[in-house]
């Protein structure tokens, strides 16, 4: 039987554990109660055990990526370097062409770009103004828990499940 059955039992035997015409407790519901009980904290081991198991997974997966991120930018930094050197020295020699059967090495030359020497010294009629807003949750909350009504926002509360 899976956990979602089982609760179910027990939720219906906890329904039918107090007799509301006599005021007695049913001492047989009861018992199986406890039965139903140990069903769901056995089911909630293995699921949590099943849990742990996926973790050491994302855990190991986790880690591969950083090795892997590593790599990539290592050898991100030597591509940059030999093109870096490469460009160099063909233009120091002026060369603007290698070619061979497998590819063809060319010097290009780029769109113009700006490149900004010194901000402050550049007339206002040339720069714009950039607005961002974002909500302060932490004033938010701390305002709710001190009595203010704010319109459009409201404290929750989330459960977790925390399996050590």
């Amino acid at each position: 039987m899976n956990l979602y059955n089982i609760a179910n039992e027990y939720q219906s035997l906890l329904d039918q554990t107090f007799d509301h015409e006599t005021g007695e407790l049913n001492e047989v519901v009861l018992a199986k109660l406890d039965e139903v009980q140990a069903d769901v904290k056995e089911k909630g081991i293995a699921i949590a055990s099943f849990i742990k198991n996926i973790e050491a997974d994302r855990d190991a997966i986790e880690i591969a990526k950083k090795n892997m991120a590593e790599r990539e930018a290592r050898l991100n930094r030597r591509v940059a370097y030999m093109t870096d050197y490469l460009q160099s020295n063909m233009e120091r020699c002026g060369i603007s062409e290698i070619a061979c059967p497998y590819f063809v090495v060319k010097l290009k030359k780029c769109p113009l770009s700006v490149n900004v020497l010194d901000e402050d010294a550049i007339p206002s009629e040339y720069k714009k103004m950039k607005t961002t807003f974002s909500v302060d949750k932490i004033k938010l909350k701390e305002e709710i828990l001190a009595g203010v009504i704010v319109p459009g926002v409201e404290l929750k509360q989330n459960v977790r499940l925390d399996i050590r």
